[in-house]
C-alpha cells in the first residue's frame, strides 16, 4: 500500500516509492529507504515537499529492520578505517578461497558467511565507506578484487531496494562465490591479452559449471547462491551462457547479478586492458536492452549516481575533485572534496564542497592515469 507524507513526516526506516518536489504536482522517481535523518534535511534542502512511501507488510517489515540499522549510520570517515581493514581481510580470505578452489581443498564456510555479514554490516553503517574503495584497483587481483566488488555493490544496491538484512547477507555471499569456477581456468587464459579462441572460450565458460559443483561440494547450496554461480552470464535474449535461456526463465536476482558483474568487470583494469569509466560503462548497458534489464539498470544507476563514490571529476573552475557522496535528488550535485589544480598542475589542500550550495559544477569524468593521480593514495588519505 503507497501512503503520501509531507517531507515533514517523513522518518528514517521508510521506504521512498517517489518524491515531489516543490510547485509541482509531478513525482520524481526516487526510490529507497532513508538511512539518515541527513538524507530527509537534504531533501527538503533540494526541495521536496511530499513524498510516497511503501506501506505493505513486507517493506514496513524492511524499513522497521532498516530503521533500527539507520539510527546507528556512522560517518564516512569514521567507518572508513573498518572497511580498509575489511577489504584487506576480505582479499585474503578470497584469495585463498580461490587458491583452496583450484587445488580442490575444503573452503572455509564460517569464513565466507562471516565475511558477508561484516560487508553488510558495514555498508549498512555507512554505505559510501566500502564502495569508494571498489574505484582503486590493481591489475594483479582481478579477480579477488571483482569478487569483493560484486559483493560490496550487490549489498549495497539490495539494501537501497529495501530487502530485508538476512537476505541481503545470502546475496552478498553468492557475489563473493560467483566467479570461484575461474580458479580452475589457467591463468594463461584469463590475462591472454590476444582474442580467446574458440577452444580457449569454451574452457572459460566451464566456470560457470566448475563454480557450481565447488560451491555444491562445500555446502553452499542454498536456492539464491545456485542461482547466482549458474545464471550471472545468461542474458535476457538467449545470448548468454551456459544454457542460453532467455528472460522467461532468468529470475530478477539473476538479472541484477549480471549487470553488477559485467559492470564491476568493465570498469576494472586487467592485466591486458584498462577499465573504461563507469559513465561509459552506463552507456553499454543501457543500449543493450535486450541482454540487460533496463529498469533494474536504471535503478542500479540511480543508485549508485552518475559519478559513483571515488570517480574523480574535472569542475568548471579548472580543479579536480574526488566524489565523496551522491545525490540522489541532482545526481550531477555530488559532495566531493577537491584535491588537484588543472591551472597549478599539482595537488591542492583537500577541501569538502556540496555541490548543490556552489556556483561550479562537474564537467566531466576523468581518469586517474590522464593526470598521474594515484587514486589509492588520494582515497585513503582524504578520507582517512
Amino acid at each position: 500500500m503507497l501512503k503520501n507524507l509531507t517531507i515533514d513526516e517523513l522518518e528514517v526506516g521508510m521506504f521512498v516509492k517517489d518524491i515531489i518536489l516543490k510547485d509541482s504536482d509531478h513525482k520524481v522517481k526516487n526510490q529507497g529507504v532513508v538511512n539518515s535523518q541527513r538524507t530527509i534535511e537534504l531533501l527538503k534542502k533540494q526541495g521536496v515537499v511530499r513524498v510516497v512511501i511503501e506501506c505493505d507488510e513486507e517493506a514496513a517489515n524492511d524499513s522497521v529492520s532498516k530503521g533500527s540499522e539507520g539510527n546507528s549510520e556512522v560517518s564516512l570517515e569514521n567507518e572508513f578505517s573498518n572497511s580498509c581493514d575489511l577489504y584487506e581481510q576480505a582479499a585474503e580470505n578470497v584469495k585463498q578461497l580461490f587458491l583452496n578452489a583450484s587445488t580442490s581443498k575444503p573452503l572455509t564456510i564460517a569464513s565466507m558467511n562471516a565475511l558477508a555479514n561484516e560487508i553488510t554490516d558495514s555498508i549498512t553503517r555507512n554505505e559510501h565507506a566500502m564502495t569508494i574503495l571498489t574505484r582503486i584497483r590493481q591489475k594483479s587481483n582481478y579477480q579477488r578484487e571483482h569478487a569483493i566488488n560484486c559483493a560490496v555493490l550487490i549489498c549495497g544496491f539490495s539494501l537501497y531496494l529495501g530487502l530485508k538484512k538476512e537476505k541481503v547477507q545470502e546475496l552478498t555471499l553468492g557475489a563473493l562465490l560467483h566467479d570461484i569456477g575461474t580458479a580452475k581456468v589457467s591463468t594463461t587464459i584469463l590475462d591472454k591479452q590476444d582474442k580467446l579462441t574458440k577452444n580457449e572460450m569454451s574452457v572459460v565458460q566451464k566456470h560457470v559449471f566448475w563454480g557450481v559443483e565447488i560451491a555444491k561440494r562445500e555446502g553452499f547450496s542454498s536456492p539464491i547462491i545456485i542461482d547466482m554461480l549458474v545464471n550471472h552470464h545468461e542474458r535476457l535474449d538467449g545470448s548468454g551462457y551456459p544454457r542460453g535461456i532467455d528472460k522467461s526463465k532468468i529470475s530478477k536476482l539473476s538479472r541484477i547479478i549480471a549487470i553488477i558483474d559485467v559492470y564491476d568487470a568493465m570498469t576494472g583494469d586487467k592485466p591486458y586492458k584498462k577499465g573504461l569509466l563507469p559513465q561509459a560503462v552506463f552507456r553499454h548497458l543501457l543500449k543493450e536492452k535486450e541482454k540487460f534489464d533496463p529498469e533494474i539498470v536504471q535503478q542500479f544507476i540511480k543508485y549508485i549516481g552518475i559519478h559513483p563514490v571515488g570517480s574523480l571529476v574535472k569542475l568548471s573552475n579548472d580543479k579536480i575533485g574526488i566524489v565523496l557522496e551522491g545525490n540522489r535528488v541532482e545526481p550531477l550535485k555530488p559532495k566531493i572534496k577537491v584535491i588537484y589544480s588543472l591551472k597549478l598542475n599539482s595537488y591542492t589542500k583537500p577541501i569538502e564542497y556540496d555541490l548543490t550550495e556552489e556556483e561550479f559544477g562537474i564537467v566531466a569524468a576523468i581518469q586517474a592515469s590522464d593526470y598521474q593521480i594515484n587514486l589509492n593514495k588520494t582515497i585513503r588519505d582524504i578520507v582517512s
